[in-house]
């Protein structure tokens, strides 16, 4: 990959969603194949234990931390066009955020390289997972507006959500793929909607944390409490993650992207310069 590769969104874009097919690819298997549920998170922790496992954190470094790179630089730039209304630039931040959650996924990658003594896998609990999560949503609800802080993001998450059964029911994704085959349809459709199911709990327990102190549940406590309600649902749901990775794969190769020069195109913006007569180096 050349330097000027570099420089365009679309080398990050592509190779980012790749790299999240790779991960719902493997969380969904997982579950699958031995009943365990995982977030996206002790997925990626989970790679270094198979066969290739450190190239594959490599390539999973790489591209987590290009899609985050795209989803910001999309929300900086408005590569979608949403605009500057109060609904747009919520639709902005919310992209912005998910693209530093990717660069948080991308972060436990390197970690997991570079660390003599790798991270422990632990699966997700119905009851929710201990450790570090559990311990920063309780220094947050103690601080000084720390349980409106967490009903808030509740709320967003629950947003989110509710935007993704929508893509699903929509199908609009598929706008942006012209030439994919036909199986990206339905299988978006229903990747889309598994992946908001989850999210829709996680989304009700973070509000619940806010509002009178409930357990947070990560994606994967998410998924172990389908799993111990509903064993058939959670292989449903389990097999629909796996058509998002599918989607997303897809999307790697299909998606219209705009092929900017990422630096000349901040460069501009910061300057207040029209980016078609900013020449780059």
């Amino acid at each position: 990959m050349g330097m000027e590769r570099v420089r365009r969104i679309e080398t990050w874009a592509r190779l980012g969603y790749a790299a999240r097919g790779v991960v719902y690819l493997l969380l969904g298997w997982i579950a699958l194949s031995s009943n365990k549920a995982l977030s996206t998170g002790e997925t990626v922790q989970a790679v270094k234990d198979l066969p290739g496992g450190t190239v594959l954190l490599v390539v999973l470094a790489l591209g987590l931390f290009g899609y985050g790179l795209f989803k910001i630089y999309s929300a900086v730039v408005d590569l979608d066009g949403e605009g500057h209304e109060p609904k747009g630039l919520v639709v902005r931040v919310f992209r912005a955020i998910g693209g530093a959650g990717y660069w948080v996924l991308s972060f436990i990658a390197v970690k997991q390289l570079t660390s003599e003594r790798p991270s422990p896998v632990e699966a997700g609990a119905a009851s929710g997972s201990g450790g570090t999560q559990q311990e920063a949503a309780r220094e947050v609800a103690q601080a000084a507006g720390g349980d409106m802080l967490l009903t808030l993001l509740g709320v967003a998450v629950l947003a989110v959500a509710a935007s993704q059964f929508v893509i699903a029911f929509r199908a609009k994704f598929m706008d942006d793929m012209p030439g994919a085959p036909r199986l990206a349809k339905p299988a978006g459709q229903v990747g889309y909607a598994a992946r908001a199911l989850v999210m829709t709990i996680v989304g009700w327990f973070v509000l619940q944390a806010g509002i009178d102190g409930e357990r947070l549940r990560s994606f994967g406590d998410a998924l172990a409490l389908v799993r111990d309600a509903n064993p058939l649902l959670f292989k449903g749901v389990a097999a629909g993650l796996v058509l998002f990775a599918i989607t997303s794969l897809i999307m790697a190769r299909y998606r219209q992207i705009a092929d900017d020069d990422v630096v000349a195109r901040l460069s501009a913006k910061m300057h207040r310069i029209d980016p078609r007569n900013h020449t780059s180096s």
